[in-house]
């Protein structure tokens, strides 16, 4: 198999399939309609499985073996802020000089339709190997509540993978790993001060 034409074989599936998620504005806590069209389109591709959790996170299956191994895109944005700076419309989905443009794009919707479209390859080549299940999950909320919609998925669907390739926009690059992520509260006795002048 060439993976070049491979890959030329969906470009413009996957490229419609990205600007038609930026059509649906997703801004993060209002997600529903786009992780419904998330939802269609994996079922449309032949996803073995699709459902929608109760937290509002898209999760497509691949594979029925016993290792877990999942993919993540958040697919909620924020908002375009004030529409007068923009040259377009952020939420136009459409395809310029070779490139997606719109709210979205890059941050991270473009991850999601690249998941969505490898899933298809694989399951068109059977590239999955025999003892693998892979979750192709579409996630809310990481723009408001980062972390929440993960802790939702190990918490209460138990949903716990050997390991989570995260499509955050990279540069093209590979990262291994993330600086993490800790909530404390704390109560303490005196007066509340800024930290510039305790």
């Amino acid at each position: 198999m060439n993976i070049r034409q491979v890959s030329d074989e969906i470009r413009d599936r996957t490229a419609q399939f990205l600007c038609d998620m930026i059509q649906i504005p997703s801004v993060s806590c209002d997600e529903s309609a786009v992780v419904a069209r998330i939802a269609d389109e994996m079922r449309r591709v032949g996803f073995d499985a699709v459902r929608i959790d109760d937290f509002g996170n898209v999760i497509g299956r691949i594979g029925s073996g016993p290792r877990l191994l999942a993919y993540d895109a958040h697919v909620d944005t924020v908002d375009v802020g004030n529409r007068d700076r923009w040259d377009f419309d952020p939420f136009v989905g459409d395809i310029k000089d070779g490139f997606v443009r719109g709210r979205g794009a890059s941050d991270q919707e473009g991850g999601m339709a690249s998941m969505v479209y490898a899933g298809y390859l694989m399951k068109k080549y059977d590239l999955l190997p025999r003892d693998v299940t892979l979750l192709m999950v579409g996630s809310v909320a990481e723009e408001d509540c980062d972390g929440l919609c993960w802790r939702y998925l190990i918490e209460k669907e138990n949903i716990r993978p050997e390991m989570v390739l995260i499509t955050e926009p990279t540069e093209c690059r590979l990262y291994r790993g993330q600086r993490g992520r800790m909530e404390i509260t704390a109560t303490m006795p005196g007066i509340s001060a800024h930290g510039s002048a305790p």
